[in-house]
């Protein structure tokens, strides 16, 4: 289903170098934790907005029974590599201020290291309903914002005002921390800084290649307010 499909700054080859990471279990200690906490939820609908190419969802869903996902990404190309690799799942074309989905249709609402609309969020989800959404930690890919940001104020980052912009629109019902060293081959490198927006400005080839980069994120769980 093709919705209000735009052009945008992510070109086919960097969804694929994206799967390509995500399959090799780059985040895979982010995926263990959220499917963990999902395991405790009897929850049958489950959006991941702004999907990108699919991994993700499609790993998740890959644990946990019961489950029917929809992945919505406004790149078309993103949606056409997660409907070509995973068969299981709705991939959608679309804009998350403006989804083609009813109220309160989904259990859960992921929102992983992407954009965000809490407004349409809010809409979507169930009253039960759960909004989990993954933010970068200060120390998340440190290893190349120093590289990149090397004696600026972007060489420092806090999820501050994120997570304060949250609270606003959601009840933080959990908060959950993945912080760990994961080792990467040379391959493994170039696809993560073909794929991450920390080097949309920059020479990839003037970075030099690192072993092991700090995965350091936080799992915020909202539920409506007022709810609980």
């Amino acid at each position: 289903m093709v919705q209000q499909s735009r052009k945008t700054q992510y070109d086919q080859s960097l969804f694929e170098a994206r799967q390509r990471l995500i399959q090799s279990g780059f985040y895979r200690q982010l995926i263990v934790q959220i499917e963990s906490l999902l395991q405790s939820r009897d929850t049958e609908f489950l959006l991941d907005a702004g999907c990108g190419e699919g991994s993700h969802l499609a790993q998740i869903l890959d644990k946990i029974d019961h489950q029917f996902g929809v992945g919505v990404d406004i790149a078309k190309e993103g949606i056409q590599t997660a409907a070509k690799a995973y068969e299981n799942s709705q991939w959608i074309v679309g804009d998350l201020a403006n989804t083609p989905f009813t109220d309160k249709a989904f259990d859960i609402i992921l929102n992983i290291l992407s954009p965000s609309n809490y407004q349409e969020f809010t809409r979507l989800m169930k009253d039960d309903g759960i909004v989990m959404k993954v933010v970068p930690g200060p120390n998340y890919l440190k290893e190349l914002r120093e590289q990149i940001f090397a004696g600026t104020d972007q060489e420092d980052y806090s999820n501050e005002d994120t997570v304060t912009r949250f609270k606003q629109f959601f009840d933080i019902t959990h908060r959950e921390k993945v912080f760990h060293q994961v080792t990467l081959t040379e391959d493994q490198f170039q696809d993560l800084i073909q794929m991450t927006p920390l080097t949309q400005d920059v020479d990839l080839s003037q970075l030099k290649f690192v072993d092991s980069i700090t995965l350091d994120l936080e799992i915020l769980v909202g539920e409506k307010q007022g709810l609980s």
